[in-house]
């Protein structure tokens, strides 16, 4: 994954955060599921995302991002992203 690289997340990140995400939601505009963690990074506790698809039973990460508290809120009040 090209953005784990750039970003210098450590490889595992992804995996964790979908495995331990305190949300998730589904993505109307891009149509991907959403998981978030709380998680280090940059030497900061930060609200990480994964953006990802499941495709007959496997999970397919698309990309990993930090994400802020009004972004989050944004798109849930904006109904673009729906609680699963």
């Amino acid at each position: 994954m090209r953005r784990l690289r750039e970003r210098k997340f450590p490889e595992n990140y992804p995996h964790k955060i979908y495995k331990e995400a305190k949300f998730r939601f589904f993505d109307t505009q891009t149509k991907h599921h959403i998981a978030i963690a709380k998680m280090e990074y940059a030497n900061k506790l930060r609200n990480l995302s994964i953006s990802y698809d499941k495709i007959e039973g496997n999970v397919e990460i698309i990309t990993i991002h930090p994400i802020s508290d009004e972004d989050i809120k944004s798109r849930i009040k904006s109904k673009r992203w729906q609680k699963k």
